[in-house]
């Protein structure tokens, strides 16, 4: 009977374990797979990406070592954060991001995007901290749904082509405290936020926006 529970144990504990493996190796493939759709779907007439080879998936990490890219740690193919500010970039804003289910940093500023953000965009980056569009063409209206992104400390989408309305719940974001839509074709009334750093600056240089911290009173 002990031999039994013996055996019992460590069959339980194997089976968890080679479940805990399977599990990461799955992960780590759906970030090399988030990078590689991400390269397939961008222009990049400079080749700043060409340095982004996925020839040697047996060597664990290494997508770590490309330009722009961190990871949670070194030897394993986990995205902490995208950093691809002025690399010349263009297309639309690529669907393969929402492979990299542990990306926290994503910074597409200065470069050539354009044509609207994915009206479900919470799905695609859901535990974000900090989202960086600023200096592109994106257009069309900002998502409602970005408001579901709910650990967002950076928001800037300034000097972009936005239009309509600014969603009300913005304003639910709590940890947000870095925000612009300076430089839009935005209108409407600002929502209301609870960040004293978020001033007049962050609405500067738009259509007809109105409320505060645009007006007194």
């Amino acid at each position: 009977m002990m031999v039994c529970k013996v055996f019992a144990i460590f069959f339980g504990n194997s089976l968890c374990l080679l479940l805990l493996l399977s599990s990461l190796a799955d992960a780590n493939q759906a970030n090399i797979d988030c990078l590689k759709t991400f390269k397939s779907q961008v222009e990049d007439p400079n080749g700043y990406l060409s340095s982004w080879e996925f020839g040697n998936q047996t060597a664990q990490g290494f997508i770590c070592k490309f330009s722009g890219v961190t990871c949670w740690h070194d030897d394993e193919d986990r995205v902490f954060s995208i950093m691809l500010s002025g690399y010349g970039l263009g297309g639309v804003f690529p669907q393969g991001i929402k492979l990299c289910s542990d990306l926290t940093h994503l910074d597409l500023s200065r470069n050539n995007f354009s044509g609207p953000l994915p009206s479900y965009i919470s799905l695609y980056s859901p535990v974000i901290t900090t989202l960086d569009l600023s200096y592109n063409s994106f257009s069309g209206e900002i998502p409602m749904l970005i408001s579901n992104i709910t650990f967002l400390n950076t928001l800037q989408l300034h000097h972009n082509q936005f239009t309509g309305t600014l969603p009300p719940q913005l304003g639910q974001l709590r940890r947000l405290n870095t925000f612009s839509v300076a430089d839009n074709r935005l209108e409407g009334p600002i929502p209301k936020f609870n960040s004293a750093s978020i001033t007049s600056e962050s609405f500067a240089n738009n259509l007809n926006l109105c409320g505060k911290p645009l007006v007194s009173g």
